[in-house]
């Protein structure tokens, strides 16, 4: 009853004109750009956060989470239309929802697709309101030896699960814990790789660099790629967007499985809504009635990919939330929104900002409402926008970002920071380096440093304080094992291709 209470009183704040307004603009701009084949969350997360800064906490932060849920259910549309996914949490819909827009049925397909993002969503977001507080009461109890070893883990998890071998991502990990250490420490108060540039006293700011390494990144490698998109004939009429009661029944039963495996996936640091989608496709296949039909237009795989991908982006909020353990990228950069707003995810978050915390839940309730009628009312529009020419789209998303970040703190140093991290991401992006790990070691950094060295002051300098805390110590050892598996796994996988090479005669 409690939750529920709380819950209500975060409605009380959001509906009103103003909130709802911004949570209107974020579901419209996340939708387009989820639309807009190679941008998506990430990019509209960094284009849009220095004007979240400017609005109340509770309105900002809703802003930037109805980008994010906004795309997962934009991404759909261009993946059903022209084949090409809006971003990775889109592409198995292309499987069965281009092959629907080749048999004259994209209008069917784009209503499954939206019908089945809101129903995941929803289940999402409840999930998020019952599981969240939960978590964050248990988590209350931590010390600062279990929040540095849970900070460790969700740092060692999330570039595990971006690099199939792991080497990249911790690399790229260990990185920004190292661009982390620039600045002033907070112990004895002395500066640190700073050059003696008075920019450099208060660190590397996050808001340039995410911006940068997603926004300007994107746009190098939007700028550098020659998109040639084939758009055929296809029905795009309001009255052709709503699935019959016979295709309702048939996406029932994937929309609920994609649904529940979708929120599972994103509570897991680093898994992501590409990861979900996959699996929730390949569980809905294996139980159709009709498997045979997947890869062909089967409506079954529009809707559990649909509804996984809608699902994850709230289970990837929740740990965000409750343990400043992000589920995604995108949720490490909504992170850094909400320390920017002087907000600190994690158990202490539904205690002392308990208000701001529900009303952005509400706020998300809100948002998922909004968000079908404008992906049913709007299709045609955003169709239209699809074609816009890929050469005028990409300059206009690097010039709102050098707007952007000049307008947080009127500093071109802010900008110098934004490019180079925009060069950065390019090349890494080149490399097949995942940035997520090193984004989030930037933000996480200080705070991994500042837990770390309490730790070692409550025990007097021993590092037995992180073996008898039996919450640190499990979090370590999943950490060891987070390492080691993959590498094992990379070194058995050598070993096999080594005993399968063909001998050759001497």
């Amino acid at each position: 009853m409690e939750i529920i209470n709380s819950l209500l009183g975060g409605f009380q704040m959001m509906l009103h004109p103003l909130p709802v307004f911004w949570v209107l603009v974020g579901a419209l701009t996340g939708t387009l750009l989820g639309a807009l084949p190679g941008l998506g969350p990430s990019t509209g997360v960094a284009v849009l956060m220095p004007l979240s800064f400017a609005l109340p906490p509770a309105q900002g932060l809703s802003l930037l989470i109805s980008i994010y849920l906004g795309a997962m259910y934009g991404g759909r549309i261009s993946s059903i239309l022209i084949n090409t996914p809006g971003d990775a949490a889109a592409i198995m819909t292309c499987v069965d929802g281009y092959p629907l827009t080749t048999k004259g049925k994209a209008g069917v397909a784009l209503g499954v697709g939206g019908i089945s993002s809101f129903i995941g969503g929803f289940i999402g977001i409840i999930f998020m309101t019952f599981f969240t507080p939960a978590l964050a009461s248990v988590a209350v109890a931590f010390g600062p030896p279990e929040m540095f070893a849970i900070m460790i883990f969700s740092l060692i998890a999330i570039s595990v699960a971006t690099d199939s071998t792991s080497i990249k991502g911790i690399s790229m990990v260990v990185f920004g814990l190292l661009l982390a250490t620039i600045g002033t420490e907070h112990v004895h108060g002395k500066s640190r790789f700073t050059f003696g540039s008075p920019y450099m006293l208060d660190g590397i700011d996050f808001v340039p660099a995410a911006i940068g390494m997603f926004g300007i990144t994107e746009v190098m490698i939007g700028m550098e790629k020659s998109l040639k998109e084939r758009v055929i004939q296809f029905s795009v009429k309001i009255k052709n967007l709503f699935p019959s009661l016979a295709d309702l029944k048939r996406i029932t039963k994937p929309t609920i499985l994609g649904s529940i495996l979708g929120t599972i996936v994103g509570v897991l640091p680093g898994a992501g809504a590409t990861l979900a989608s996959f699996v929730a496709y390949g569980a809905a296949k294996k139980t159709a009635k009709y498997p045979e039909e997947f890869g062909k237009g089967a409506i079954e795989g529009v809707a559990a990919p649909e509804s996984a991908n809608n699902a994850c982006a709230a289970g990837a909020l929740s740990p965000m939330m409750a343990l400043g353990i992000p589920g995604s990228a995108v949720a490490a950069m909504i992170m850094g929104g909400f320390i920017i707003h002087d907000l600190q995810p994690g158990p202490m978050l539904f205690i002392k900002t308990a208000d701001v915390a529900w009303a952005i839940i509400a706020g998300m309730y809100i948002a998922n409402f909004l968000l079908i009628i404008i992906n049913l009312a709007l299709i045609p529009a955003f169709v239209s926008l699809i074609r816009v020419s890929q050469p005028v789209l990409f300059p206009v998303v690097g010039v709102l970002c050098v707007i952007g970040v000049f307008s947080i703190n009127q500093s071109l140093f802010d900008v110098i920071v934004m490019l180079v991290f925009g060069i950065i991401g390019f090349f890494c992006r080149r490399a097949k380096y995942p940035v997520a790990g090193l984004l989030l070691a930037l933000i996480l950094g200080d705070k991994i440093e500042q837990t770390f060295r309490q730790s070692l002051i409550i025990s007097q300098g021993s590092y037995d304080i992180f073996v008898v805390k039996p919450v640190a110590l499990g979090f370590l050892i999943v950490t060891l094992l987070c390492i080691i598996y993959p590498l094992f796994n990379g070194y058995r996988k050598y070993k096999n291709k080594q005993g399968q090479a063909p001998i050759k005669n001497s």
